[in-house]
């Protein structure tokens, strides 16, 4: 009885861990068989959970098995509740060089991902940008203040000194005014 044979594939962290492992070892007809098995069956609705699996198999030589795992097209499938594992997973896509799917989810992200964790959204951002998907990281920039980040969008290039004077209900910039303007 092979054990790669019964590896649960819920873990990937495990699975890349083990990869690893049977690598050292020496045995490689348990490491293509837990690699392989990863590659076809590990659930792609956790971008946190594709991104190690992606990982762990390029650093351990697996490239036919990261080639497999591209190839069921995680981009268009991963969960995006999560907007600092999508920025991992772009990441890990680009470092793979799967250009195509990580600006395939750079575009879902942009107009789909949840807008609830600062902190989440601002690593999102330099995905995006470290990924070259400069529109899609403006389009997202552009909901931020509709969702009360609005330092994180003054942040961004550009928008620094838009606002001097508020911004208007439509989060538009407001017009310059004085203090006796005021009523």
């Amino acid at each position: 009885m092979r054990a790669a044979a019964h590896v649960p594939l819920d873990n990937p962290y495990d699975v890349a861990q083990l990869l690893a492992v049977l690598r050292r070892a020496g045995a490689a007809g348990q490491f293509t068989e837990l690699a392989d098995r990863a590659a076809a069956h590990v659930p792609l609705d956790n971008p946190y959970d594709v991104a190690i699996l992606l990982t762990a198999l390029r650093e351990v030589d697996a490239e036919e098995q990261a080639t497999a795992l591209l190839h069921r097209d995680p981009a268009a499938h991963v969960s995006l509740d999560d907007p600092a594992a999508v920025a991992w997973l772009l990441d890990s896509l680009r470092e793979a060089g799967a250009q195509e799917q990580a600006t395939a989810l750079a575009d879902r992200a942009a107009s789909h991902v949840p807008l609830h964790s600062r902190h989440a959204v601002d690593k999102l951002l330099d995905s995006l940008r470290e990924a070259g998907a400069k529109e899609q990281a403006a389009a997202l920039a552009d909901q931020l203040p509709g969702a009360g980040m609005f330092e994180l969008f003054r942040k961004q290039e550009g928008h620094q000194d838009e606002f001097w004077f508020g911004r208007e209900a439509d989060a538009s910039p407001a017009e310059p005014w004085g203090w006796e303007d005021l009523d």
